[in-house]
């Protein structure tokens, strides 16, 4: 997930000149991402896993990087088929607990951060 955020990062700026990205590697499990407009900060996340408080992957809408809260979660599951991420869709027409590839785990935690650029 973080190679996805980094590289979509870097593919965002390169499309849209106006727009800046950051991201910071926290460690093993967490990272960062805030995207710039004209220099000033329109959207920020931190991304972790495995916090004492709740399992999975966490996105939260901060980049200060603390792993006490988040604005939604991924789980990861399987099926008799396969293994896949599960959305606990907290509101704002998020994913409704579909099976996820680890791909549209990624995308999903992406267009929550961008949602603030469009």
């Amino acid at each position: 997930m973080a190679k996805y955020f980094e590289n979509s990062l870097t593919e965002l700026a390169s499309r849209n000149p106006e727009i800046e990205g950051t991201f910071r590697r926290i460690d093993a499990n967490r990272f960062t991402a805030v995207c710039y407009r004209g220099g000033k900060k329109v959207s920020a996340c931190t991304i972790f896993m495995g916090s004492e408080h709740f399992g999975g992957i966490a996105y939260s809408g901060s980049e200060n990087a603390a792993t006490n809260g988040y604005n939604e979660q991924l789980t990861v599951e399987a099926d008799d088929q396969a293994l896949f991420l599960k959305s606990l869709g907290m509101g704002f027409g998020r994913q409704d607990g579909s099976k996820l590839t680890f791909e549209g785990g990624a995308s999903l935690y992406w267009d929550m951060l961008i949602e603030q650029l469009q």
